[in-house]
């Protein structure tokens, strides 16, 4: 077996001194931010909510008697309570074909009667059936 000797004297590598070099300096670029991208199920989306909040404001903004198609007035007539008469029976006289439960309860409202006694002579706004 053979055996490598290296001598000591040997003289080492040097680095030879360089001048510093220019450092390349890259322009600061302003990062965009990425586009945005709909697919077609996020264009149907939009449209869908777009359509609910546009019906939901149409829905608020409507007068109540309007959507319902009412001119707002409640028609009415005004009867006078005759001696011995309720409110059953005004009720029945002047909507026939109506619940009187349902019209009693409209006569109440619309006079702001608490309590369904009435003196004879009185004059009451009551339902028009017309």
């Amino acid at each position: 077996m053979s055996t490598l000797t290296i001598p000591a004297a040997l003289p080492r590598p040097t680095r030879r001194p360089t001048a510093p070099r220019p450092v390349a300096v890259a322009p600061v670029l302003q990062e965009r931010p990425a586009a945005v991208r709909l697919t077609r199920r996020g264009r149907a989306l939009l449209t869908v909510a777009a359509l609910g909040a546009a019906m939901g404001i149409l829905g608020v903004a409507q007068p109540q008697a309007f959507a319902l198609g009412h001119s707002g007035v409640a028609a009415s007539e005004r009867v006078t309570v005759r001696p011995g008469e309720t409110l059953w029976a005004i009720a029945q006289r002047t909507a026939p074909g109506v619940d009187p439960r349902e019209t009693v309860a409209r006569i109440q409202s619309m006079n702001d009667l608490d309590s369904s006694t009435v003196p004879a002579g009185s004059v009451l706004l009551v339902p028009s059936t017309r």
